[in-house]
């Protein structure tokens, strides 16, 4: 820092302090200042001309700041000088680097927007042309007018790519082919369904039909077979059993004991494919109420429990001979509520010739128990009327049909 001294009226010394010289506090003295200044970035010295060029501030110039910014765009950036003073002009050093380029980029730019004017001039002029043209002829059909345009305006109609059709039908009719071979695969199933079905299959709508054709063989009346359809379909579609019985006159003049026969076996055997769900042969059981020789219950249930089960039907023929200490078996097999076998039927056979001893009833259904309640003494009477309610559950009279 630099000081100026002096004394003062006390005698003492009066210091002044003051700053530094400004660089530019010399350009009045034509003996201590220097009239030019170093080019920027030549690494020029300037000489001193005054003895206190040491003392002196020196002007050092940023090679980075000090210059102008490159142009990197078609316009101008800066349009006016800057006046810098102490120092020479930068037009006529910048001017060698910057003047052409800038040209040059203008002059293309320039270039660029007349030609571009130039084509929409021409293009708009051309349109108009075209239009006015269609619009005085009416004789050109529609058609005709948009490929004109299209000639005219070719950035309007663009070629359309080769596999634009291509990727149109191709998903087409991979479509068609899945939705032809779906079809087929589905009725090859339905079809291989219904083979099998056929095969090993026995559904309601074949024993109705078989149901009817039983009826136009053996001239059974509609009240009869309508009983067995509704049984039998009960028992499935509650899971249970159920009981019928055959109730006809041996004593009729005409009558036929084959016939009735081989219609109680037929009825039998059709049930059991029905209930069994099967068109194998499937044979039913059949009891011989004369060969029972059991000494109870108990082993008669054993002994046709399983073939029962198999079989899903039971013919017990001439129900009236079955001896009174077995008859508590078909208690258990004819249980409705708790069934010994589910989705079974036990079937019976009754002559009327053999309860003529019943004095005649009101019913046919109260004449059957009152003849098995007389045929079946030894059962207990607590046991008796269950048995005998459970046994004569349904009644297929046949008197009139053989």
């Amino acid at each position: 820092m630099n000081s100026d001294s002096s004394e003062g009226t006390s005698g003492g010394v009066i210091i002044k302090p003051s700053a530094r010289r400004s660089i530019h506090s010399y350009k009045d003295d034509r003996l201590r200042s220097n009239e030019t200044m170093g080019r920027y970035g030549l690494n020029k010295s300037n000489t001193q001309n005054g003895p206190e060029g040491a003392d002196r501030g020196v002007d050092e110039t940023d090679n980075v700041m000090s210059k102008m910014a490159r142009q990197t765009s078609p316009l101008s950036i800066r349009k006016k000088k800057i006046n810098r003073s102490n120092s020479y002009s930068q037009d006529e050093d910048n001017s060698d680097d910057n003047t052409t380029d800038d040209s040059d980029v203008e002059d293309s730019f320039s270039n660029y927007l007349s030609k571009s004017r130039a084509e929409d001039e021409s293009y708009q002029s051309a349109k108009n042309r075209s239009n006015i043209s269609l619009e005085r002829d009416p004789s050109l059909p529609h058609q005709q007018k948009l490929n004109a345009f299209s000639k005219v305006n070719p950035r309007t109609t663009q070629p359309q790519p080769a596999n634009t059709s291509r990727g149109i039908i191709l998903p087409i009719f991979l479509v068609i082919i899945a939705v032809f071979s779906y079809f087929i695969l589905n009725n090859q199933t339905t079809i291989q369904t219904q083979d099998k079905s056929t095969q090993t299959n026995y559904d309601e709508i074949k024993f109705e039909n078989s149901l009817r054709d039983l009826q136009e063989k053996y001239n059974i009346d509609d009240d009869s077979i309508l009983k067995l359809k509704s049984g039998i379909s009960t028992i499935i579609s509650r899971m249970d059993t159920g009981a019928f019985i055959f109730f006809y006159n041996g004593n009729k003049i005409n009558f036929d004991a084959i016939k009735f026969g081989k219609f109680t076996d037929e009825v039998a055997y059709t049930a059991a494919k029905y209930l069994r769900s099967e068109m194998s042969s499937i044979q039913h059981t059949v009891v011989e109420s004369a060969n029972l020789d059991m000494q109870e219950h108990g082993q008669l249930i054993s002994r046709y429990k399983d073939d029962v089960n198999r079989s899903g039907v039971m013919l017990v023929k001439e129900v009236d001979a079955v001896p009174s200490d077995l008859a508590m078996a078909f208690h258990y097999y004819c249980d409705e509520y708790d069934p010994l076998v589910k989705k079974s039927a036990i079937f019976f056979t009754l002559n009327k010739a053999n309860c003529s001893n019943i004095s005649v009833s009101k019913s046919t259904h109260e004449f059957v128990e009152k003849c098995l309640t007389k045929k079946w003494k030894t059962v207990s009477p607590e046991n008796i009327r269950p048995l005998v309610t459970r046994v004569v559950n349904v009644i297929i009279d046949v008197t009139s049909a053989f």
